[in-house]
Protein backbone atom coordinates (compact mmCIF):
# COMPACT_ATOMS: atom_id res chain seq x y z
CA UNK A 1 0.00 0.00 0.00
CA UNK A 2 2.65 2.35 0.80
CA UNK A 3 4.89 1.94 -2.21
CA UNK A 4 1.16 2.58 -4.22
CA UNK A 5 0.64 5.58 -2.35
CA UNK A 6 4.28 6.52 -3.33
CA UNK A 7 3.55 6.09 -7.28
CA UNK A 8 0.41 7.88 -6.95
CA UNK A 9 2.53 10.89 -5.24
CA UNK A 10 5.22 10.85 -7.57
CA UNK A 11 2.49 10.45 -10.83
CA UNK A 12 0.67 13.42 -9.14
CA UNK A 13 3.61 15.28 -8.64
CA UNK A 14 4.73 14.77 -12.20
CA UNK A 15 2.02 16.33 -13.55
CA UNK A 16 1.70 19.09 -11.21
CA UNK A 17 5.35 19.63 -12.12
CA UNK A 18 4.45 19.53 -16.02
CA UNK A 19 1.77 21.85 -15.87
CA UNK A 20 3.61 24.62 -14.48
CA UNK A 21 6.43 23.84 -16.97
CA UNK A 22 3.28 24.50 -19.65
CA UNK A 23 2.14 27.33 -18.20
CA UNK A 24 5.77 29.21 -18.03
CA UNK A 25 6.24 28.00 -21.85
CA UNK A 26 2.86 29.18 -22.91
CA UNK A 27 3.58 32.46 -20.81
CA UNK A 28 6.56 33.58 -21.91
CA UNK A 29 7.28 37.09 -21.59
CA UNK A 30 11.35 37.64 -21.43
CA UNK A 31 10.60 41.54 -19.20
CA UNK A 32 14.01 43.34 -18.52
CA UNK A 33 15.15 41.08 -15.07
CA UNK A 34 14.37 38.18 -16.46
CA UNK A 35 16.61 39.12 -19.86
CA UNK A 36 19.48 40.35 -17.42
CA UNK A 37 19.53 37.73 -15.48
CA UNK A 38 19.97 35.19 -18.38
CA UNK A 39 22.13 37.11 -20.24
CA UNK A 40 24.24 37.59 -17.19
CA UNK A 41 24.27 33.27 -16.84
CA UNK A 42 25.07 32.77 -20.36
CA UNK A 43 28.23 35.55 -20.58
CA UNK A 44 29.01 33.49 -17.23
CA UNK A 45 28.89 29.94 -18.59
CA UNK A 46 30.70 30.87 -21.66
CA UNK A 47 33.19 32.73 -20.14
CA UNK A 48 33.95 29.86 -17.75
CA UNK A 49 34.59 27.38 -20.23
CA UNK A 50 36.98 29.77 -22.42
CA UNK A 51 38.97 30.01 -19.28
CA UNK A 52 38.66 26.30 -18.50
CA UNK A 53 40.37 25.93 -21.88
CA UNK A 54 43.17 28.34 -22.28
CA UNK A 55 44.21 26.54 -18.78
CA UNK A 56 43.73 23.23 -20.07
CA UNK A 57 41.87 22.10 -17.00
CA UNK A 58 40.72 18.60 -17.24
CA UNK A 59 36.70 18.66 -16.27
CA UNK A 60 35.76 21.78 -18.49
CA UNK A 61 32.28 20.90 -17.22
CA UNK A 62 32.71 21.59 -13.92
CA UNK A 63 33.91 25.25 -13.92
CA UNK A 64 30.82 26.14 -16.46
CA UNK A 65 28.36 24.60 -13.97
CA UNK A 66 29.99 26.62 -11.17
CA UNK A 67 29.67 29.90 -13.19
CA UNK A 68 26.25 29.02 -13.90
CA UNK A 69 25.68 27.93 -10.18
CA UNK A 70 26.81 31.08 -8.24
CA UNK A 71 24.71 33.47 -10.64
CA UNK A 72 21.85 34.95 -8.85
CA UNK A 73 19.62 38.48 -9.39
CA UNK A 74 21.15 40.02 -7.21
CA UNK A 75 25.03 40.77 -6.68
CA UNK A 76 25.59 40.83 -2.91
CA UNK A 77 23.98 36.76 -3.21
CA UNK A 78 26.09 36.06 -6.08
CA UNK A 79 29.08 37.31 -4.22
CA UNK A 80 27.58 35.34 -0.91
CA UNK A 81 27.11 32.29 -3.29
CA UNK A 82 30.78 32.41 -4.85
CA UNK A 83 32.46 33.31 -1.38
CA UNK A 84 30.34 29.78 -0.16
CA UNK A 85 31.19 27.78 -3.13
CA UNK A 86 34.89 28.69 -3.04
CA UNK A 87 35.20 27.58 1.09
CA UNK A 88 33.05 24.52 0.59
CA UNK A 89 35.00 23.32 -2.22
CA UNK A 90 38.79 23.30 -0.62
CA UNK A 91 38.12 22.20 2.82
CA UNK A 92 36.13 19.54 1.37
CA UNK A 93 38.84 18.64 -1.80
CA UNK A 94 41.64 19.22 1.33
CA UNK A 95 39.76 16.82 3.50
CA UNK A 96 39.25 14.45 0.61
CA UNK A 97 42.45 14.30 0.00
CA UNK A 98 43.89 13.43 3.31
CA UNK A 99 41.47 11.31 4.42
CA UNK A 100 41.21 9.03 0.44
CA UNK A 101 44.20 7.99 0.12
CA UNK A 102 44.23 6.15 4.00
CA UNK A 103 41.36 4.43 3.68
CA UNK A 104 40.72 3.53 -0.16
CA UNK A 105 41.78 0.54 -0.08
CA UNK A 106 39.68 -0.75 2.87
CA UNK A 107 36.30 -1.00 1.86
CA UNK A 108 34.63 -1.76 4.81
CA UNK A 109 35.95 1.50 6.13
CA UNK A 110 35.59 3.45 3.06
CA UNK A 111 32.29 2.88 2.42
CA UNK A 112 30.66 3.85 5.72
CA UNK A 113 33.22 6.85 5.88
CA UNK A 114 31.57 8.23 2.64
CA UNK A 115 28.29 8.05 4.17
CA UNK A 116 29.22 9.63 6.98
CA UNK A 117 30.86 12.64 5.38
CA UNK A 118 27.35 13.00 3.11
CA UNK A 119 25.26 11.87 6.22
CA UNK A 120 27.15 15.55 8.56
CA UNK A 121 26.78 17.46 5.12
CA UNK A 122 23.23 16.95 4.98
CA UNK A 123 22.62 17.64 8.78
CA UNK A 124 24.24 20.70 8.60
CA UNK A 125 23.14 22.50 5.32
CA UNK A 126 19.58 22.15 6.69
CA UNK A 127 19.43 24.93 8.96
CA UNK A 128 22.93 26.56 8.57
CA UNK A 129 23.48 29.99 7.77
CA UNK A 130 25.81 28.87 4.74
CA UNK A 131 23.94 25.54 3.54
CA UNK A 132 26.17 26.09 -0.37
CA UNK A 133 28.94 26.13 1.93
CA UNK A 134 28.38 22.52 3.73
CA UNK A 135 26.41 21.12 0.62
CA UNK A 136 30.14 21.85 -1.64
CA UNK A 137 32.22 20.41 1.17
CA UNK A 138 30.21 17.64 1.57
CA UNK A 139 30.20 17.07 -2.18
CA UNK A 140 34.12 17.69 -2.83
CA UNK A 141 35.23 15.56 -0.31
CA UNK A 142 33.00 12.64 -1.19
CA UNK A 143 34.29 12.91 -5.08
CA UNK A 144 37.90 13.41 -3.91
CA UNK A 145 37.84 10.55 -1.11
CA UNK A 146 36.24 8.16 -3.98
CA UNK A 147 39.04 9.17 -6.60
CA UNK A 148 41.51 8.44 -3.94
CA UNK A 149 40.73 4.70 -4.09
CA UNK A 150 40.79 4.84 -7.97
CA UNK A 151 43.97 6.46 -7.75
CA UNK A 152 45.69 4.63 -5.39
CA UNK A 153 48.57 7.62 -4.70
CA UNK A 154 48.33 10.56 -2.19
CA UNK A 155 50.28 12.99 -5.13
CA UNK A 156 47.52 12.21 -7.76
CA UNK A 157 44.80 12.37 -5.27
CA UNK A 158 46.10 15.70 -3.97
CA UNK A 159 46.38 16.94 -7.70
CA UNK A 160 42.73 15.55 -8.69
CA UNK A 161 41.58 17.59 -5.52
CA UNK A 162 43.36 20.94 -6.87
CA UNK A 163 42.29 20.29 -10.36
CA UNK A 164 38.62 20.29 -9.03
CA UNK A 165 39.41 23.55 -6.70
CA UNK A 166 40.56 25.17 -9.91
CA UNK A 167 37.73 24.38 -11.89
CA UNK A 168 35.38 25.99 -9.63
CA UNK A 169 37.63 28.78 -8.49
CA UNK A 170 37.36 29.47 -12.63
CA UNK A 171 33.56 29.08 -13.02
CA UNK A 172 32.80 31.06 -9.59
CA UNK A 173 35.60 34.13 -10.43
CA UNK A 174 33.92 34.09 -14.03
CA UNK A 175 30.69 34.44 -12.20
CA UNK A 176 31.73 37.50 -10.21
CA UNK A 177 33.20 38.91 -13.83
CA UNK A 178 30.04 38.99 -15.02
CA UNK A 179 28.00 40.02 -12.09
CA UNK A 180 30.09 43.06 -11.54
CA UNK A 181 29.78 44.36 -15.18
CA UNK A 182 26.11 44.12 -14.99
CA UNK A 183 25.99 45.34 -11.38
CA UNK A 184 28.45 48.30 -11.31
CA UNK A 185 28.92 49.16 -15.26
CA UNK A 186 24.90 50.59 -14.69
CA UNK A 187 26.22 52.60 -11.79
CA UNK A 188 29.24 54.30 -13.40
CA UNK A 189 27.03 54.86 -16.52
CA UNK A 190 24.36 56.39 -14.21
CA UNK A 191 26.52 58.75 -12.53
CA UNK A 192 27.74 60.15 -15.92
CA UNK A 193 24.24 60.26 -17.37
CA UNK A 194 22.00 60.26 -14.71
CA UNK A 195 18.43 57.98 -15.61
CA UNK A 196 15.02 59.16 -16.13
CA UNK A 197 12.96 58.94 -12.67
CA UNK A 198 10.83 56.39 -14.04
CA UNK A 199 13.98 53.79 -15.10
CA UNK A 200 14.06 50.67 -12.84
CA UNK A 201 17.75 50.06 -11.77
CA UNK A 202 18.99 46.02 -12.23
CA UNK A 203 18.09 43.23 -10.19
CA UNK A 204 14.56 44.88 -9.10
CA UNK A 205 11.39 43.97 -9.73
CA UNK A 206 11.08 39.88 -11.10
CA UNK A 207 14.56 40.02 -9.08
CA UNK A 208 13.18 40.39 -5.82
CA UNK A 209 13.72 37.95 -3.02
CA UNK A 210 10.65 35.99 -1.55
CA UNK A 211 9.89 36.48 1.97
CA UNK A 212 10.90 34.11 4.08
CA UNK A 213 8.73 31.08 5.51
CA UNK A 214 7.90 31.22 8.70
CA UNK A 215 10.64 29.06 10.77
CA UNK A 216 9.92 25.38 12.65
CA UNK A 217 10.67 25.09 16.22
CA UNK A 218 13.96 24.57 17.26
CA UNK A 219 13.38 20.77 18.35
CA UNK A 220 11.55 20.15 15.18
CA UNK A 221 14.41 21.70 12.95
CA UNK A 222 17.16 19.48 15.30
CA UNK A 223 15.24 16.32 14.22
CA UNK A 224 14.20 16.51 10.54
CA UNK A 225 17.74 17.63 10.12
CA UNK A 226 19.13 14.34 12.00
CA UNK A 227 16.56 12.35 9.40
CA UNK A 228 17.64 14.06 6.55
CA UNK A 229 21.17 13.65 7.51
CA UNK A 230 20.68 9.82 8.28
CA UNK A 231 18.60 9.33 4.52
CA UNK A 232 22.06 10.93 2.61
CA UNK A 233 23.57 9.11 4.79
CA UNK A 234 22.26 5.87 3.78
CA UNK A 235 21.61 6.77 -0.05
CA UNK A 236 25.37 7.48 -0.09
CA UNK A 237 26.11 3.84 1.07
CA UNK A 238 24.50 2.19 -1.09
CA UNK A 239 25.72 4.59 -4.33
CA UNK A 240 29.49 3.95 -2.92
CA UNK A 241 29.02 -0.08 -2.13
CA UNK A 242 27.33 -0.09 -5.67
CA UNK A 243 29.94 2.20 -7.26
CA UNK A 244 33.37 0.68 -5.33
CA UNK A 245 32.13 -3.47 -6.62
CA UNK A 246 30.00 -2.70 -9.34
CA UNK A 247 31.68 0.28 -11.04
CA UNK A 248 28.61 2.32 -11.54
CA UNK A 249 28.74 5.32 -13.42
CA UNK A 250 27.98 8.71 -12.90
CA UNK A 251 28.38 8.75 -9.54
CA UNK A 252 29.74 12.30 -8.99
CA UNK A 253 26.70 13.02 -10.01
CA UNK A 254 24.70 10.57 -7.92
CA UNK A 255 26.57 11.98 -4.42
CA UNK A 256 25.44 15.54 -5.56
CA UNK A 257 21.87 14.53 -5.98
CA UNK A 258 21.54 12.33 -3.08
CA UNK A 259 22.83 15.44 -0.79
CA UNK A 260 21.40 18.20 -3.07
CA UNK A 261 17.66 17.09 -3.01
CA UNK A 262 17.91 16.63 0.67
CA UNK A 263 18.83 20.38 1.25
CA UNK A 264 15.43 22.21 2.24
CA UNK A 265 14.91 26.04 3.15
CA UNK A 266 14.54 26.23 7.81
CA UNK A 267 10.40 26.75 6.66
CA UNK A 268 9.84 23.77 5.05
CA UNK A 269 12.08 21.45 7.57
CA UNK A 270 8.62 20.83 9.09
CA UNK A 271 6.79 17.37 10.41
CA UNK A 272 4.77 15.20 8.60
CA UNK A 273 5.82 16.32 4.93
CA UNK A 274 8.44 15.51 2.45
CA UNK A 275 6.51 16.95 -0.37
CA UNK A 276 9.17 19.43 -1.19
CA UNK A 277 11.94 16.84 -1.36
CA UNK A 278 9.24 15.12 -3.91
CA UNK A 279 9.22 18.29 -5.54
CA UNK A 280 13.16 18.50 -6.18
CA UNK A 281 13.12 14.83 -6.77
CA UNK A 282 10.63 14.55 -9.63
CA UNK A 283 11.85 17.89 -11.29
CA UNK A 284 15.18 17.84 -11.06
CA UNK A 285 14.37 13.93 -13.15
CA UNK A 286 12.06 16.10 -15.65
CA UNK A 287 14.69 18.76 -16.41
CA UNK A 288 17.68 15.94 -16.84
CA UNK A 289 15.50 14.20 -18.85
CA UNK A 290 14.33 17.22 -21.27
CA UNK A 291 18.03 18.50 -21.23
CA UNK A 292 19.17 14.91 -22.22
CA UNK A 293 16.46 14.45 -25.33
CA UNK A 294 17.06 17.54 -26.59
CA UNK A 295 20.85 17.47 -26.43
CA UNK A 296 21.20 14.24 -27.66
CA UNK A 297 19.38 15.92 -30.41
CA UNK A 298 21.81 18.15 -31.14
CA UNK A 299 24.53 17.46 -30.55
CA UNK A 300 25.06 15.76 -34.22
CA UNK A 301 24.32 19.09 -35.09
CA UNK A 302 27.14 20.89 -33.73
CA UNK A 303 29.69 18.61 -34.87
CA UNK A 304 32.31 19.33 -32.06
CA UNK A 305 32.57 22.81 -33.80
CA UNK A 306 33.17 25.18 -31.09
CA UNK A 307 31.30 28.39 -32.50
CA UNK A 308 28.50 26.11 -33.19
CA UNK A 309 28.51 23.98 -29.58
CA UNK A 310 28.99 27.44 -27.94
CA UNK A 311 25.89 28.79 -29.74
CA UNK A 312 23.83 26.12 -28.54
CA UNK A 313 24.96 25.72 -25.05
CA UNK A 314 24.17 29.54 -25.07
CA UNK A 315 20.54 28.77 -26.83
CA UNK A 316 20.30 26.02 -23.69
CA UNK A 317 21.45 28.12 -21.15
CA UNK A 318 18.97 31.32 -21.72
CA UNK A 319 16.34 29.00 -22.29
CA UNK A 320 17.05 27.26 -19.10
CA UNK A 321 17.19 30.39 -16.44
CA UNK A 322 14.13 32.04 -18.33
CA UNK A 323 12.23 29.19 -16.58
CA UNK A 324 14.21 29.19 -13.44
CA UNK A 325 13.71 32.67 -12.88
CA UNK A 326 9.81 32.33 -14.03
CA UNK A 327 6.39 32.36 -11.30
CA UNK A 328 4.71 29.62 -12.27
CA UNK A 329 5.95 26.98 -10.38
CA UNK A 330 8.74 25.16 -12.55
CA UNK A 331 11.82 26.91 -10.98
CA UNK A 332 13.81 24.04 -10.25
CA UNK A 333 13.15 22.15 -14.09
CA UNK A 334 14.67 25.38 -15.52
CA UNK A 335 17.61 24.89 -12.91
CA UNK A 336 18.08 21.43 -13.61
CA UNK A 337 17.55 21.84 -17.42
CA UNK A 338 20.26 23.86 -16.99
CA UNK A 339 22.87 22.14 -15.28
CA UNK A 340 22.35 19.41 -17.73
CA UNK A 341 22.24 21.06 -20.44
CA UNK A 342 25.61 22.09 -19.58
CA UNK A 343 26.93 18.35 -18.68
CA UNK A 344 25.33 17.83 -22.28
CA UNK A 345 27.64 20.01 -24.46
CA UNK A 346 30.63 20.63 -21.99
CA UNK A 347 32.79 17.78 -22.72
CA UNK A 348 35.52 17.96 -20.49
CA UNK A 349 38.49 19.47 -21.80
CA UNK A 350 37.41 19.75 -25.31
CA UNK A 351 34.54 20.38 -27.52
CA UNK A 352 33.16 17.21 -28.90
CA UNK A 353 29.37 15.44 -30.02
CA UNK A 354 30.04 12.48 -28.40
CA UNK A 355 27.45 11.80 -26.19
CA UNK A 356 28.67 8.80 -23.78
CA UNK A 357 29.68 10.83 -21.09
CA UNK A 358 26.37 13.47 -20.99
CA UNK A 359 24.53 9.90 -21.00
CA UNK A 360 26.61 9.23 -17.99
CA UNK A 361 26.48 11.63 -15.90
CA UNK A 362 22.73 12.11 -16.58
CA UNK A 363 22.65 8.12 -15.81
CA UNK A 364 24.11 9.37 -11.99
CA UNK A 365 21.46 11.59 -11.35
CA UNK A 366 18.88 9.36 -12.34
CA UNK A 367 20.35 6.63 -10.14
CA UNK A 368 21.03 9.23 -7.46
CA UNK A 369 17.14 9.63 -7.48
CA UNK A 370 16.18 5.96 -7.72
CA UNK A 371 18.24 5.42 -4.50
CA UNK A 372 17.08 8.15 -2.54
CA UNK A 373 13.61 7.58 -3.25
CA UNK A 374 14.10 3.73 -2.18
CA UNK A 375 15.91 5.01 1.05
CA UNK A 376 12.93 7.92 1.52
CA UNK A 377 10.37 4.80 1.83
CA UNK A 378 12.42 2.66 3.51
CA UNK A 379 12.78 5.21 6.45
CA UNK A 380 9.41 6.74 6.09
CA UNK A 381 8.53 5.56 9.79
CA UNK A 382 11.11 8.20 10.89
CA UNK A 383 8.69 11.41 9.94
CA UNK A 384 5.27 9.77 10.34
CA UNK A 385 3.31 8.92 7.10
CA UNK A 386 4.84 9.25 3.66
CA UNK A 387 1.78 11.15 2.02
CA UNK A 388 0.74 14.16 2.43
CA UNK A 389 -2.81 15.20 1.61
CA UNK A 390 -3.90 15.04 -1.53
CA UNK A 391 -4.10 18.98 -2.03
CA UNK A 392 -0.66 19.98 -3.71
CA UNK A 393 0.11 23.43 -2.65
CA UNK A 394 2.91 25.59 -4.70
Amino acid sequence: MNAMNLVSTLLRTCRAALAALARELAAWKPGRDRAIFSAEAVLSVALAVVVANVLHLSYTWWAAISGFAVMQTRFAASAERAAHRVIGTVIGAGLGAVAGPLIGDRPWLFVPALGVIGGVAAYYANGSKAPYAWMLGGVTALMVTYEAHVLNSLPSTAEFAALRAAEVVVGTLSCLAVASLFHFGPQWYRRIRPPAASATPFGGGEGAAPEPSAAPSAESLRRNRLVLGMQAALAIIVLAAATYFLDMPGFAQALVTAIAVLILPAGKLVDGTRQPIIDKMVQRVIGCLLAGALGMALLPVTQGQAVLSMLVLSLGVWAGCHVQSGPQGASYVGRQFTIAFIMVFVQDHHWANDPMPALLRLSGILSGIAVLAAVMLATRRLKGDFILPSRHTR
